[in-house]
């Protein structure tokens, strides 16, 4: 089954957003990080505000023209002749972006238009977020066997909405697949110390199929080492489930030393997923 679109009626009729406090639906909070969001650091590309000059490491610098003519002009003697040893490259610092990687059940359990629906409305909600604040997301969807990318990690991800329409839900859940592949990526961002990861993980908390020691082993062992990496977490509890599976997701939220969120009683999840992104701006 796809992930239905709405209709223009339905749309409406969700589109009311729920007076909600947006804390009280956060019921562990995970430990506190230092502050790394908007935080000016150094820009690994060609944008950003140019802030001072250094000596190149390779030839494909951003060429700062001012601060190679200075050193140009030092050792020249009137007319001034610009050597390779005078080149200057920029540095330029930016606020900190996020990274985002959202980790989404899409196998049987939601198997049904009322859950797909507040799944697809949290999807689109995150991408419209990331891509006003500009920061990079990806979506990993796992079902059956093992994890895919549904959306590759990008600034653009209003581009792909068409994918997040073309889901199919179905099969067994393989949330340790899913969570391997997202911590996989996110690995890679944080190395690039320009971005700050955030792992959002989005289950009912049943899985039923693991990678080597069974499912739940597998998945609090993978949440340990991401939070041995630091990386923030958030699990979101969306639809209303058997308390086991509450239960595995807020262990699962402990084991990652990440935050856990409860929208089951929410009409709407998706409408309040923006402002839940901002409370945690604030907080990484």
């Amino acid at each position: 089954m796809k992930l239905k679109t709405l209709k223009k009626d339905e749309q409406a009729a969700e589109s009311q957003e729920e007076e909600v406090d947006v804390k009280k639906l956060l019921k562990i909070k995970g430990k506190k990080k230092k502050r790394l969001y908007g935080k000016r650091i150094d820009s690994k590309t060609q944008k950003g505000r140019y802030i001072k000059s250094k000596l190149p490491t390779d030839s494909s610098g951003d060429i700062a023209i001012d601060a190679t003519l200075r050193a140009a002009a030092l050792g020249s003697h009137g007319k001034i002749n610009v050597k390779s040893e005078d080149l200057r490259h920029k540095i330029r610092k930016h606020g900190a972006k996020a990274s985002i990687v959202m980790v989404v059940d899409i196998s049987g359990s939601m198997f049904s238009d009322r859950k797909a629906n507040r799944l697809k409305g949290i999807l689109n909600t995150v991408i419209e977020d990331a891509h006003r604040h500009q920061d990079r997301i990806s979506v990993i969807g796992f079902k059956g066997q093992e994890a895919e990318i549904i959306i590759p990690t990008t600034r653009r991800a209003i581009s792909f909405r068409e994918q997040v329409d073309n889901i199919q839900v179905g099969g067994t859940t393989p949330l340790a697949a899913g969570m391997k592949k997202g911590f996989e990526i996110l690995k890679k961002e944080k190395s690039k110390s320009e971005f700050v990861p955030i792992l959002i993980i989005l289950s009912d908390g049943m899985p039923n199929i693991g990678l080597d020691e069974g499912p739940l082993k597998d998945a609090l062992k993978i949440a340990e080492e991401i939070k041995e990496k630091e990386i923030h977490t958030l699990v979101i509890n969306f639809e209303q489930s058997v308390r086991h599976g509450h239960e595995v997701n807020m262990e699962l939220a402990l084991a990652a030393g990440g935050r856990y969120y409860d929208l089951e009683e929410l009409k709407n999840p998706g409408m309040v997923m923006a402002r839940i992104l901002d409370n945690e701006r604030g907080n990484i």
